[in-house]
This record gives C-alpha cells, structure tokens and sequence, in this order.
C-alpha cells in the first residue's frame, strides 16, 4: 500500500461540466506528475495482482466505484456463467461470445483495478467516483486504438511515449458529438480519463489554440491492465467459449 496520505494527493473535481481549459491543463498536469512517484509503480503491480485473482475467481461482480459487488459471476455470455455455455463449433457464434468477453472483461476488470488502486490511494481523490462512465464501449474502443499504437511503437524500437496520438476532435464523433462540435464538450471526458490512468494526456504548448492541442495516449494504468490482467484473464476463460468444459485451470 502507498505510505503517501490523503492530503497528498490531487484532487479531482466531482463536476466536470465546468471544467475549462486553463483547469484542464493544471488538473492532467497534476495528475501525470502524481504518476511519476516510485511507488506508483508498486501499486500498478499489486493492483494488477488483486484484479486478475478477482476474475479469475469469477465469484462476484464490480460495483460502478471498482469495489466488490454482486456475489455472482461476472463472466456471463448469453446470459450464462461461461462455464455453463451451451456446446458449440460453430465459430461465428465462438467470435461472438469472444467479443463479449472482452468487453466485459474490460469493463468489469479496468473498473475493479481503478477501485483497487483507489484503496491504496494511488489515484487522485474522487477519481474512482468516475470508474462505470471510464470503462463503456467507447472507452473500451479507445483503449484498444491506444494499446495498438503504443505496442505498435515500442515494436518498431522507438519511445512509446513518443507515439502517435490522438486529438480531442478525433474524439466527436465516437461520443456522438458532430465535427462541428466546440470539443471542449470533451474536455470534461479527457481530464476524467487521465486521473483514473487510462488515458495519457499532453497539455496543449500554445495558448492560441488549447482546445485542438491536446495529444491523448495511452495511460500507465491500461497498459499494467492489459499486459498483466485483460490479456492473462481473457485468454483463461477463452478455453470455456465452446461449451461444456467445466472449469478452467488456475491462472498462474
């Protein structure tokens, strides 16, 4: 657990809707430099410890906070637990119960791990408040975009985080805003992304143009996710989408 207090940590608005920029860029600014302590690191690991175990065990669900929720299975496809699936070879109906897994193991496992991070206060405060509105569709559909570029670049032996990135108006039409749109409808949903580490974020270099600017990346916290819990947990569960295997192996 970080030995750091609550007063040490940044504090992250409960209300994003009058968040402007000049905030915005002190907020991530914070944020990211909270990133930085040596114990983050730590605490990313232990995390990510805790939440493959939490999977893994398939006993309950995530509440909306990150914290345990329902004691049932979390890992459902077609209304089922997946250890109850109807047997199947047909591989359309496989590729489907595998996009559903994946979804919900993003949804149910980034939000458990931002919970868990919030215990050991390594997230500013409140941020976890934002855990359900961080782990959607949409976030899961960036978070995919952003570990592809991130992978993409450490393979081609450059600076991950120097990686091409994405601009807020690349983000309209995902939350379903016209191009036309201010975008700083959306700077709100970047300063939320940020504090629970999923997203990245370099703060705007002009003042002329703060809104277009930003450069969004992906965060410390989605790239421990996907390494050491999505990818590990999914491909656990993967051997139980035919139907009719009982339970998997322990993941090690």
């Amino acid at each position: 657990m970080s030995d750091n207090g609550d007063d040490d940590r940044p504090i992250m608005p409960r209300n994003l809707s009058t968040v402007k920029s000049e905030e915005a860029i002190r907020l991530v600014t914070q944020f990211r430099v909270w990133f930085t302590r040596p114990e983050f690191q730590h605490d990313l690991a232990d995390a990510a410890s805790r939440t493959k175990e939490f999977l893994t065990d398939n006993n309950c669900t995530s509440s909306a906070f990150g914290a345990i929720g329902e004691p049932e299975p979390w890992a459902k496809i077609e209304n089922v637990p997946v250890s109850e699936l109807q047997p199947t070879e047909d591989e359309v109906r496989l590729d489907l119960r595998l996009s559903a897994l994946r979804i919900r193991t993003f949804a149910e496992g980034a939000c458990r791990f931002i919970g868990i991070m919030e215990e050991l206060k390594a997230l500013p405060k409140n941020a976890y408040t934002y855990c359900d509105p961080s782990t959607n569709l949409a976030e899961w559909f960036q978070h995919e975009g952003l570990m592809r570029t991130y992978l993409r670049t450490k393979a081609s032996g450059l600076d991950p985080d120097k990686a091409d990135s994405v601009k807020l108006s690349d983000l309209l039409p995902l939350y379903m805003y016209s191009e036309k749109a201010q975008q700083g409808a959306l700077r709100g949903k970047l300063v939320q992304m940020v504090s629970v580490g999923l997203w990245d974020a370099d703060p705007p270099k002009s003042t002329t143009n703060p809104t277009k600017e930003w450069k969004i990346t992906v965060g410390p916290l989605a790239v421990t996710f996907h390494r050491d819990v999505f990818w590990p947990v999914v491909q656990h569960f993967k051997l139980l989408l035919r139907g009719g295997s009982g339970s998997p192996t322990q993941v090690a």
